[in-house]
């Protein structure tokens, strides 16, 4: 287990840590909108324990190792967040580990938007 907090709260803030797709195996495979899919169901879990949706989410941290599958991410990441648009950084990076195509961290608010 990594040495982090899945996410903390300060202030009317919660930051959620970057995560990959690992499935219930702890396993990483499938394509990037599989993963994105897989990654953005996770952290939405964990926002629900904070009482929040992904329409609190405002800051979205993507890392991707393909610029090929910027299209596909933001597919999938779009369908997530359907009518809602968090503000999103995203690069190109290696990954701490294999199999990853992407990792994602959030920032949602407490208060509503």
């Amino acid at each position: 287990m990594p040495h982090l907090s899945p996410a903390i709260k300060t202030g009317s803030l919660v930051f959620l840590s970057g995560q990959l797709a690992f499935n219930a195996n702890g396993q990483i495979d499938g394509d990037i909108e599989q993963q994105t899919r897989l990654i953005l169901a996770q952290q939405f879990k964990v926002l629900a324990e904070y009482d929040l949706r992904p329409e609190n989410v405002v800051k979205a941290g993507v890392w991707l190792t393909e610029r090929e599958n910027f299209q596909a991410f933001d597919t999938a990441f779009a369908q997530a967040f359907g009518d809602h648009r968090p503000t999103r950084s995203t690069v190109i990076s290696e990954l701490a580990i294999e199999g990853a195509l992407v990792e994602i961290d959030l920032i949602a608010s407490l208060t509503p938007l």
